[in-house]
């Protein structure tokens, strides 16, 4: 089976997550298994065909994506049942690197939704035995992704930190500002091994992209655009002025592609593709 052909599957699992984002589950079979950091387009028949972030795999072939209500594809996702069908094509793009070796300094920074393959990441480094620090940023507590979970592993040497606009969860700021305040207490040395991983809102990774940049840290982010095919037909994912395309090229994207996109931070398409400030 080929990443590009849709597999019908059905429906297993949905778990609430938090304010208007569900988890849902599913098995496949014959299919490449995922990285941290793929998607697949998942089609609601009769409706659209989106892109989604892989938030889980286990080798049994269970697979989940985590999905926030924002329209009307995912609004038809969120109305579905244990035991209905949807369509999956992928996994498609690339992935997140993992150091060959354990890093002292490994970073996962997100907000919002951005938090679904920062999970899918989490638990593969939790399965090397990685030390890592997590920032997750939110609006408020009941916006804030994967908490419990995060914390229920008990593994030796991993810092999760949180933080929310109103102070309703973890400490009062955004992920930004607490980055900044970890890698104050970092010597040299430790700047210098370290490497983040961050997806979420694209202001805030260009601000953790500057911070990366003054600190000389190795980052590596997720980027979202609009995707019509998933497979670099329809052209609404360029990022200027490379042409590199979200759904083939990322969407993980080193720091040093980033530092040449006049795009990233600034910029997106719309359908028409015509493009318009973030």
């Amino acid at each position: 089976m080929t990443n590009n052909i849709i597999e019908t599957v059905k429906i297993k699992e949905i778990k609430d997550e938090c304010d208007g984002v569900k988890t849902f589950v599913f098995e496949r079979n014959d299919t490449t298994a995922p990285k941290p950091g793929q998607f697949v387009m998942i089609w609601v028949p009769g409706v659209d065909e989106i892109p989604m972030s892989i938030s889980s795999y286990k080798e049994n072939g269970e697979w989940a994506i985590t999905v926030k209500n924002l329209g009307e594809c995912t609004n038809s996702i969120h109305e579905l049942n244990v035991g209905d069908y949807i369509g999956v094509r992928g996994p498609l793009g690339n992935f997140f690197q993992i150091p060959e070796e354990a890093n002292e300094n490994i970073f996962l920074i997100g907000g919002g939704i951005g938090m679904v393959p920062l999970r899918f990441l989490a638990s593969e480094l939790v399965k090397l035995k990685y030390k890592f620090k997590l920032i997750e940023g939110a609006k408020v507590e009941t916006e804030v992704l994967f908490a419990n979970e995060f914390l229920e592993y008990h593994q030796e040497d991993l810092e999760f930190n949180f933080c929310t606009d109103d102070g309703s969860f973890g400490e009062k700021g955004v992920a930004t500002d607490l980055f900044k305040k970890i890698i104050r207490n970092l010597d040299l040395e430790e700047i210098k091994n370290s490497v983040v991983y961050t997806c979420g809102p694209e202001i805030m990774m260009y601000k953790i992209f500057q911070i990366c940049k003054e600190n000389k840290i190795e980052m590596y982010a997720s980027l979202e655009r609009i995707m019509r095919c998933g497979c670099g037909l329809c052209g609404l994912c360029v990022l200027d002025p490379l042409g590199l395309l979200v759904c083939n090229d990322g969407p993980v994207f080193s720091s040093h592609l980033l530092a040449e996109m006049e795009d990233f931070g600034k910029f997106k398409r719309d359908f028409s593709g015509k493009k318009i400030p973030l």
